[in-house]
């Protein structure tokens, strides 16, 4: 019993010990695995590696002369540099551009910047860190734009400070400069989150059937979708005009997913429907060489149930009320470049 508290109390002491030195700021805290340093450096290659700030949130609010105007950013920024394999092999941390410092720097960037688009915001944060950080070899930039409109009165007339937001609808941009090229950014845009839905003048039909099939074929049904779109640029010794692109692309997706405002279009699938879109938009803008559009099935389905209703609650279906479900959803892409 006494040499149990005799240990008890010398354990009692040691951890006592600790904590003083843990407050004083002298303790070593950090661990020395056996072996391990040696292993995983002697026998592997570290092939691939970045490190960045994602998720940071910025409100721009320039105040014009007339109106004011916003835009809000949701970034992600990597770096690149073979001068940084040592961080994760050698556990160097010298010139290391911290993920913090990185997320500053989204900031600073926001107030200097004149862009007004989120392609053109991104080409400038990635210029601000390679110039500023000459250690690094490139820089990837991911910009997300919530999009706000301003508030339209009664009278038609606009808001000079109001705004409301269009979500879910959103913008985006992929900017990725490198320091042989600073001079030409590699710079994808995109929608996201662009909901549409027609009531009439689609179907599916002549589809494989075999003892797995259930679909009904149909002349007749809703069609829904949620866009997500990507588009690339045919290059050139001039920046596109960002903004009038995506407008003017925007405008030709949805006039291929629609057609003309009396009568529409039919559309036999959803594959052969974002095909012709894309197709309207290679016509329509010389300045994009590729998009990408992906639409998971918002699946309405028919309430044929109403009939089987007993007595005066018995209806019978006349394309008129569905079960709206977006799980599972079929999921339809196809890229169309020149």
């Amino acid at each position: 019993m006494l040499l149990r508290r005799a240990a008890a109390a010398a354990a009692a002491a040691a951890s006592a010990s600790a904590l003083a030195l843990v407050a004083q700021g002298t303790s070593d805290c950090r661990s020395q695995p056996d072996g391990l340093r040696s292993l995983r450096s002697k026998d592997f290659t570290l092939t691939e590696h970045y490190h960045g700030k994602a998720r940071v949130r910025v409100l721009r609010v320039q105040h014009n002369a007339d109106r004011d105007t916003v835009q809000e950013f949701t970034v992600q920024t990597r770096v690149f540099g073979g001068l940084y394999d040592k961080i994760f092999t050698k556990e160097d941390n010298t010139d290391l551009v911290a993920t913090d410092t990185q997320k500053n720097t989204v900031y600073v960037v926001a107030k200097r910047s004149a862009a007004t688009t989120p392609e053109g915001y991104g080409v400038d944060l990635a210029t601000h860190l390679l110039k500023e950080y000459t250690m690094v070899d490139a820089v990837e930039v991911e910009v997300v734009e919530d999009l706000w409109r301003r508030r339209q009165t009664e009278t038609g007339a606009t808001h000079d400070h109001g705004f409301v937001r269009e979500g879910p609808e959103q913008a985006t941009a992929f900017v990725r400069l490198t320091r042989e090229q600073m001079d030409a950014p590699e710079v994808r845009s995109g929608l996201q989150g662009l909901t549409v839905l027609k009531t009439t003048q689609s179907g599916f039909e002549g589809y494989l059937r075999d003892s797995y099939t259930m679909l009904p074929e149909t002349t007749e049904r809703c069609l829904a979708t949620q866009m997500t779109v990507e588009w690339t640029y045919a290059g050139g010794t001039k920046a596109p005009d960002y903004a009038a692109v995506r407008t003017a692309l925007r405008s030709e997706l949805l006039r291929g997913f629609f057609g003309p405002a009396e009568g529409g279009v039919y559309s036999a699938s959803l594959q052969a429907t974002i095909y012709d879109a894309g197709c309207l938009v290679l016509k329509a803008l010389p300045s994009v060489r590729s998009i990408s559009i992906y639409t998971p099935n918002m699946h309405m389905i028919p309430f044929h149930a109403l009939k089987q209703l007993g007595g005066p609650a018995a209806q019978p279906f006349a394309d008129d009320v569905y079960i709206a479900t977006s799980d599972p959803a079929g999921t339809i892409h196809c890229t169309v470049s020149r």
